[in-house]
């Protein structure tokens, strides 16, 4: 059963890339993103983890000699089948519902390469004002929690690694949640919209607004002390660079997104840890983006429930408050089992941790398809109109949105990580154009009556 398990796993995961190859369009969008994040980093790099790097911490080690080590694996590798199954059906399954926008869609991208950025026709001065109060929030924040003598002080901690990471837990981050949430999604993707606007439109006061703002999103996200934030961003800004002239998604674009994550997170770790050797950098990267991530992942499927019950919806905080649950969460429930911990350490792993904790394979299965449709949703309602700026700006708050879907749960990726994002968009922007829309041809006659 183990063998076949593996086997169906891999046959999934070949399923996914087929359909990538040859039934979506070969175009930087979010579906696509999200089906060649999965295949990264839970692909051919998952069956690496299972087959020949685990274990690779103790909790790693106990899982593995635990007897019901075979269950645990066949669980897990029929997990990652189903999602690669239901994520693939979810975005046929719009394409089926949607053709019309498909076609759109399809038109659009088809003639992104060729096409200028289309000029954004208004919402200048709402833009401006949103960036200035953005940038106004953040760097009071900042200045209130002296977020720039933070910064300094953690480049001279002397001593090793250890002592940085006391420095990083003591002082890192802010304390105020909302500047957390702008800092991390919401100014992002109104730079890139913002930024785009000012240049179509040749606005210098947008622009300078927008570059105010890239100044407190920087220092917001370098304060954080953790790499992960400012690389995540100037990768964002890179994938607005490439969109910006043409849109292509083959085996060279993959590579060269891979290849500029190296580049970029390499020299940060060798100078955040003095010492270190780029072949190790180059490992400890390998470690942090694959086998990390496959490792939280057995965490969860080998407490879930050989060690714990699933929680039938008592992970969902909204729920839980409804039906009169006590809510606990699971990354907290992982990690005390494994850690004894306490609240001082949470263990987070992707979307399917969740789902599987909550509703076992029906979880999986279901919020996988929810991804899925999500997805190309945002697809097809953002990228029928071709290269816009706020097509850029969605794309890029999707890049970071899928991120954050590879290592924590769905509602926190539609809330904090920047998956919501669209779908705030596209909420006000159809309630602006209800608001806006002329009244209707009897209002219009009446009117001419009473002249």
């Amino acid at each position: 059963m183990v063998v076949a398990s593996y086997a169906l796993a891999a046959l999934a995961m070949i399923g996914a890339a087929a359909y990538l190859i040859f039934r979506c369009d070969r175009f930087v969008s979010a579906s696509t993103m999200l089906i060649s994040f999965l295949l990264l980093v839970y692909g051919p790099a998952y069956l690496l983890y299972m087959l020949f790097h685990l274990p690779i911490s103790a909790v790693d080690k106990q899982i593995s000699q635990s007897v019901h080590f075979p269950e645990i694996t066949v669980a897990l590798n029929l997990s990652i089948a189903l999602m690669f199954v239901a994520v693939t059906a979810g975005i046929e399954l719009v394409n089926r519902l949607m053709p019309a926008a498909v076609k759109s869609t399809r038109d659009g991208l088809k003639n992104w390469s060729h096409q200028p950025l289309a000029r954004a026709p208004s919402g200048e001065m709402w833009l401006l004002a949103i960036g200035f109060l953005l940038a106004a929030f953040m760097l009071w924040v900042s200045y209130r929690e002296h977020h720039l003598q933070i910064l300094l002080g953690y480049l001279s901690v002397p001593g090793d690694e250890f002592a940085k990471i006391v420095y990083r837990q003591q002082n890192g981050g802010s304390r105020v949640y909302l500047f957390n949430l702008v800092t991390g999604t919401v100014a992002p993707m109104i730079i890139v919209w913002a930024g785009l606007v000012a240049w179509g439109r040749r606005s210098w006061m947008l622009g300078a607004v927008t570059a105010l703002l890239l100044a407190a999103t920087i220092l917001g996200k370098l304060e954080t002390l953790n790499k992960a934030p400012i690389v995540l961003f100037i990768l964002q800004l890179l994938l607005v660079g490439y969109l910006l002239f043409r849109n292509n998604l083959d085996w060279r674009v993959c590579l060269l997104g891979v290849g500029a994550a190296f580049l970029i997170f390499i020299p940060i770790f060798m100078i955040a840890i003095p010492g270190m050797q780029p072949s190790e950098a180059f490992e400890f990267f390998y470690y942090r983006a694959f086998d990390f991530s496959n490792a939280a992942l057995m965490e969860y499927w080998g407490a879930i429930p050989w060690r714990l019950d699933h929680m039938w919806g008592g992970n969902l905080r909204v729920l839980a408050a409804i039906v009169g649950w006590k809510w606990q969460p699971s990354y907290d429930l992982v990690s005390d089992l494994w850690r004894s911990t306490g609240a001082g350490t949470h263990t987070t792993a992707m979307f399917i941790a969740d789902a599987w904790t909550d509703f076992s394979y029906y979880g999986v299965g279901a919020y996988a398809l929810v991804v899925g449709v999500l997805c190309r949703w945002i697809d097809l309602t953002f990228l029928k109109e071709g290269k816009t700026a706020l097509a850029l700006a969605i794309l890029a708050a999707s890049f970071l949105g899928i991120y954050n879907l590879m290592i924590s749960a769905l509602p926190t990726s539609l809330v904090t990580g920047g998956m919501g994002l669209p779908i705030l968009v596209a909420v006000i922007r159809a309630a602006s154009l209800h608001l806006t829309r002329p009244r209707s041809d009897g209002g219009t006659s009446r009117q001419a009556a009473l002249r």
